[in-house]
């Protein structure tokens, strides 16, 4: 991921986010907060109903006590006769008050003998029930709106005073009908109260209600009768419920609603109602936009920042990584501007700088020691193909190697003795393959014409998938020591019974080769062996059959060593045997193996006899200055702790 996208996400992740979890926080409550409001609300709004049902109660009775107070209706209330100044001036009233729907005057047989516009001359078939209600309640009839159609019949309050026999009957509009209004359908607000509703119920057994519908409508066909019989029946006067919850058979929906009943003889009480979804939505609806509103300038203010403080912090990234670039394409002298930044930035720049003036300062150095010295450092790039070589290669054997193949180059163009070049072929084939060899020695004819031994020592540097990108190493002249090594092979004195190193070749053999795993780096074993109990055979047997026994063990020691080092007898009993490269050929499976083959035995003067040795084990690591007659008497240590634990076995030092 780049910086710059990196930074963009890392201020997504720590302004953003937590700003969004606040905003979520806050909104949850936002609407928990509203949701207590909105029940506050649903109670006043049920005792502000209760008390404007008072006030229109209050005035519809000062309203008849107006009307019964006028002359022309005295005479009437009182002789049961009507006349037209009666009759104009309870039309007069009706007209002139929209909530009024009609004023009559009625005898006690229910005939309407006096009435406001088009009520005259009528009876009330339904008069007596008017007088099972009480005073202010709700009534519905037929009477209030002859011009209604469909059958329905019309939430009223009425309003009734007695003179005698005859009554005064007010009927006032509660509901709306088409586009008349009635009086507390304006009080309430067009009866809607946050998508819900404000009903007016009376006392009756049904709770019959209306102010939203101009229909008569069962209060419990419509809410759970469970719910508000006890909201209802166990209001006292003037008071106002707790909040109920309940689910109307018209909607799926959770409701809150409150009720409050009004105080008198009148029996009506006023309800609150409104969905709980609907108040959520309607007190947090404002909060919630204004929380969307700063999250969003917050977002866009962090983001902006980001992309600026991006620009900021790769700007002088940018020039770095553009320098590094030149650098590694070779071109040593470029160098970061020291003005690029005056903080960090800076502070990098000039430590590079410094760094990149070392490494020309020790480069510089290197080519130095290496043109000095006789070590000659390769570098094979398995990518490009090419090969380096210091320029002491040159020297040595006067021959520039090109940059192409290192196959085609190294070694075999620089006259490779044609007996190692086979081996040379299947060590490169190795190494082409990514496979390993820490060193190998090879012939190569050199300035003056001559063979010199040289040891090649390798690395193999991989990616992180483990796939070889380059193979480095360092060619060594061990040519001395190879020759040394030869002209005692060729001088070496052998003993004349198992024809085995005598004990002073195999010292000098030891030494020389300690010489040689200092070149290549690599370990050495010596393995002191000796026979358990020899005098056992020289005097059971004869001196001959001790011979025969040494000569055996000497066979075996060779045949097992053979491959990977030499042997010698050290004297009388006692043999000693050389294990080059120990780190990979294993000396305690060397002594194992020798102990295993003596104990099979051979066939001596019809007999068959098998041999036990004792053997110590000493390893030369990183000691190549250690002298020899201590590493051999360090393996004799060793053999001596075997001997005293039982014979026929190894230990190791």
């Amino acid at each position: 991921m780049k910086i710059r996208t990196m930074l963009m996400a890392s201020a997504m992740v720590f302004a953003i986010v937590p700003m969004v979890i606040y905003a979520a926080f806050t909104n949850t409550m936002v609407s928990k907060n509203g949701d207590e409001e909105f029940r506050t609300t649903i109670l006043e709004m049920a005792d502000n109903e209760r008390n404007t049902l008072q006030t229109y109660i209050d005035t519809a009775t000062k309203q008849a006590d107006i009307i019964l107070a006028y002359d022309a209706i005295q005479t009437a209330m009182s002789t049961g006769k009507t006349s037209d100044a009666a009759g104009n001036y309870l039309s007069m009233v009706a007209s002139s008050n929209d909530t009024i729907d009609s004023v009559l005057l009625v005898d006690a047989d229910g005939n309407v003998f006096c009435g406001s516009s088009g009520k005259a001359n009528t009876r009330i078939d339904n008069f007596d029930a008017y007088f099972n209600y009480p005073v202010g309640a709700l009534f519905f009839n037929d009477i209030a709106n002859p011009e209604a159609t469909g059958g329905g019949k019309n939430a009223t309050m009425f309003m009734r005073k007695t003179v005698g026999t005859n009554t005064l009957l007010i009927n006032f509009k509660l509901g709306s009908t088409g586009s008349e209004k009635g009086y507390m359908y304006k009080a309430s607000g067009g009866s809607t109260f946050y998508n819900g509703s404000v009903i007016i119920a009376d006392s009756s057994e049904n709770h019959n209600y209306s102010i939203v519908e101009n229909f008569k409508i069962n209060l419990y066909n419509e809410y759970p009768k469970d719910v508000f019989q006890p909201l209802i029946d166990g209001l006292a006067d003037n008071s106002v419920s707790q909040i109920v919850e309940y689910t109307p058979t018209r909607s799926n929906e959770t409701w809150y609603a409150a009720a409050c009943r009004v105080g008198g003889e009148n029996g009506l009480i006023a309800i609150a109602a409104c969905p709980v979804n609907s108040s959520a939505n309607f007190f947090s609806a404002s909060a919630t936009n204004g929380l969307v509103v700063v999250v969003v300038l917050v977002s866009l203010i962090v983001i902006v920042g980001a992309i600026v403080v991006s620009i900021l912090v790769t700007k002088p990234l940018k020039v770095i990584e553009e320098t590094l670039e030149k650098v590694r394409r070779g071109d040593h002298e470029a160098r970061i501007p020291t003005a690029v930044s005056n903080n960090e930035y800076g502070q990098m720049s000039r430590a590079f700088n410094n760094l990149l003036d070392e490494i020309v300062v020790s480069e510089d150095r290197y080519r130095t020691i290496t043109e000095m010295s006789d070590n000659i450092i390769f570098e094979w790039n398995f990518k490009t193909n090419e090969v380096f070589f210091t320029n002491n290669f040159n020297k040595k054997f006067s021959y520039r190697a090109p940059s192409d193949h290192f196959g085609d180059s190294f070694l075999l163009k620089a006259k490779l003795h044609e007996d190692d070049a086979e081996r040379y072929k299947a060590d490169l084939e190795k190494l082409s393959h990514g496979e390993e060899f820490k060193h190998n020695e090879y012939r190569m004819k050199n300035i003056y014409g001559d063979y010199i031994w040289v040891l090649i020592r390798t690395a193999t540097l991989r990616d992180k998938e483990g796939n070889p990108q380059k193979i480095v190493g360092v060619m060594l002249d061990i040519d001395r020591a190879k020759k040394s090594e030869q002209q005692l092979t060729a001088r070496a004195s052998f003993d004349s019974l198992t024809e085995l190193y005598n004990r002073e070749t195999i010292e000098s053999q030891i030494d020389n080769e300690i010489t040689l795993s200092e070149a290549r780096k690599s370990e050495m074993a010596v393995l002191f062996i000796d026979v358990d109990d020899f005098k056992h055979y020289n005097d059971q047997y004869s001196h001959a059959t001790g011979d025969q026994v040494l000569k055996f063990v000497a066979r075996t020691i060779k045949g097992v060593v053979n491959e990977f080092g030499f042997a010698g007898r050290y004297g009388g009993d006692e043999f000693i045997a050389c294990v080059r490269n120990a780190e990979i050929n294993d000396p305690t499976r060397v002594a194992q193996d020798i102990i295993t083959k003596l104990d099979e035995g051979f066939e001596c003067d019809g007999e068959h006899l098998s041999v036990s040795v004792s053997i110590g084990i000493s390893v030369i690591k990183d000691d190549y200055n250690t002298r020899v007659e201590y590493i051999i008497g360090k393996a004799d240590d060793a053999m001596y702790s075997v001997k005293k634990n039982g014979k026929s076995n190894y230990a190791f030092i």
